[in-house]
Parts: structure tokens; sequence; C-alpha cells
């Protein structure tokens, strides 16, 4: 029996979702930031994952509902239900950013600035870079 058969007793519930999403703007760049979780048992994954896009593709997902992610200066403290966890640094040219998922009663991004020598630093003591794809399909963007 293979290790990859797939247990036909499991329910049709979703394998993966999508916790946190918003739209980064740093001046005339685009990003879609998409939360990806996976709620089966045993299982714990839950990644950030930074889209590059295109501002015409931002302008359509933002009037299609997607928020401004948050942008603030100071990291976000856990307190009496919130979850603050640390995900990665982002680094878009010359700007550093700590990214940080915030959980009450709905998942948040919020993106904390830094400088480029605290993120080296940082991902020199093992924090992770956030995945980035980029998904522009024009490259003048």
């Amino acid at each position: 029996m293979s290790l990859f058969n797939r247990n036909m007793d499991m329910g049709t519930e979703e394998i993966f979702e999508i916790g946190a999403n918003c739209l980064l703007v740093l001046g005339n760049r685009f990003f879609a930031v998409v939360e990806i979780e996976s709620e089966v048992p045993g299982v714990d994954l839950e990644e950030y994952v930074i889209i590059r896009i295109n501002e015409r593709t931002a302008r359509r997902l933002n009037n299609a509902g997607l928020e401004l992610c948050e942008v603030q200066n100071t990291a976000p403290r856990s307190r009496n239900g919130v979850e603050v966890e640390f995900k990665c640094i982002f680094i878009n040219r010359n700007q550093a950013f700590a990214l940080f998922d915030v959980e009450n009663d709905f998942d948040e991004a919020v993106f904390v600035k830094i400088s480029m020598e605290e993120a080296r630093r940082l991902i020199r003591q093992g924090a992770r870079q956030c995945t980035v794809i980029d998904a522009r399909t024009n490259s003048n963007c």
C-alpha cells in the first residue's frame, strides 16, 4: 500500500483555507498577501505568500473588496484574546518589513517597518524570508 493512497473515509472538508489576506502598496509596487492554512488533523501548515502584481490587478482586487495591509512602525503585541506570531522578513528594494500574523476574531497580516540592518541580522539568526512570487503580466509595473 502506498503512503499516498487516499483515505476514502475523510470528509469533504477543504484541505486548505485562506487566512489573512490583504493588498500591500509600496510606492508604485503592488503585492497581494495571502496566508494559506491547512485544517487537516495532524498537519500544521500556515504559510504566507506575497504575490507581486501589477497596478491593474491591484485595483481590481481592491475594488472586489481586498483591503490594504496594515503597515506600522512597532511590532504588535499579544494580549487578552489576541495572538501575535512573527512569520517572516519581507524585503522590497531598499525597504524591509517584519510580517506578523495577528489573530483575534479574524486573521490579519501586519507589516512592521524595520531597517535593512535589522532584517539582515534577523535572517542571519535564522528568521525566514517571506516567499515572494512575481505574477505580473506586464513587466512595466
